[in-house]
C-alpha cells in the first residue's frame, strides 16, 4: 500500500487484539522471571561522618570549648575531597579485607565502595554494596574505623565524627519487579503494536471494492456475491466475497 490507512490499521490492530494481550502477558511473564530468578540481588549500606574540630587541637588549645573556627571549616572543606580518595584507597581496601577476611580481590571491593559528599557541608556518605545486606553493613563500618586510623597515621589528627552508622537491609536496591514486569508488558505491547503495523503497510493484496478502486483508478460499477451452501438445511445463502 502506498499510504498507510489509519482505520484500516485500527481495524487490524482489533482484529489482532487477542494475540497483542497474548503477548503482553508472556513478556510480563518474563519480567517476572528476569526479576526472581535471573537478576542477582545487591544491598547498600551507608555510614556518613563529619569533619568537626581537630581533637588534637583541642587538647593544645586552653579554650578547647569554643565553636569550630573559620580556619578549621576552611581546612575541612579542602579535605573533604581528599578523603573521598583516601577511603577507596588500596591500602584501605587492603586492609578491610584482611580484618573481615572477605573473598574478593582490591579492584571488587573498591568497585562496590562509593564516596559522596553533600555540597557546602563537611559530611561523608560511604556506600557499600553486596550481596549479603550484613556483610555490606559490616564493611561500611570496618572502613569507616579503618580510614579513621589511616587519617590519624598521616594527617596525625582526630576530626572525624560518626553521624550514621550503617545498618543491613532487606530490600534489594537492583530488583524492582513491579517495575521490571510493567517495562516488559510494555516492550511487548510495542513490538505486538509494530508486528501488526508492518504487515498491515506491507500488504498490498486486494480485499474489497476500495482498493479496486485505489489501483485502477476506475470506480466499481457492481459486485458479485459467493454464493454458498447451509451446512444445516442444504439451503444457499449470498456471501459477500472478501
Amino acid at each position: 500500500m502506498e499510504e498507510l490507512d489509519i482505520i484500516e490499521l485500527l481495524y487490524a490492530l482489533k482484529d489482532k487484539l487477542k494475540y497483542i494481550i497474548t503477548t503482553v502477558i508472556i513478556f510480563a511473564l518474563l519480567g517476572l522471571i528476569y526479576s526472581k530468578f535471573l537478576v542477582t540481588p545487591m544491598y547498600k549500606s551507608s555510614t556518613s561522618f563529619v569533619l568537626s574540630k581537630s581533637k588534637s587541637q583541642s587538647e593544645t588549645n586552653i579554650t578547647s570549648n569554643e565553636a569550630i573556627t573559620q580556619s578549621d571549616i576552611t581546612l575541612n572543606s579542602k579535605l573533604v575531597s581528599t578523603y573521598s580518595e583516601i577511603i577507596r584507597s588500596k591500602t584501605i581496601a587492603k586492609t578491610v579485607i584482611q580484618s573481615l577476611g572477605l573473598d574478593m580481590s582490591v579492584s571488587e571491593f573498591i568497585s562496590n565502595v562509593s564516596v559522596s559528599s553533600k555540597a557546602d557541608t563537611e559530611l561523608i556518605i560511604v556506600t557499600v554494596s553486596n550481596e549479603n545486606g550484613k556483610l555490606a553493613a559490616d564493611i561500611a563500618n570496618s572502613l569507616t574505623e579503618v580510614f579513621r586510623d589511616k587519617v590519624n597515621d598521616v594527617y596525625n589528627i582526630d576530626n572525624l565524627s560518626v553521624i550514621d552508622i550503617a545498618e543491613p537491609t532487606d530490600a534489594p536496591y537492583n530488583i524492582g519487579t513491579v517495575k521490571n514486569i510493567a517495562l516488559f508488558a510494555i516492550v511487548g505491547l510495542v513490538l505486538s503494536c509494530a508486528v501488526v503495523f508492518v504487515i498491515v503497510y506491507f500488504d498490498d493484496t486486494v480485499k474489497d471494492e476500495k482498493d479496486i478502486e485505489n489501483l485502477l483508478n476506475i470506480p466499481v460499477i457492481a459486485s458479485i456475491p459467493k454464493l454458498e451452501t447451509d451446512e444445516e438445511g442444504g439451503k444457499f445463502k449470498w456471501k459477500k466475497v472478501k
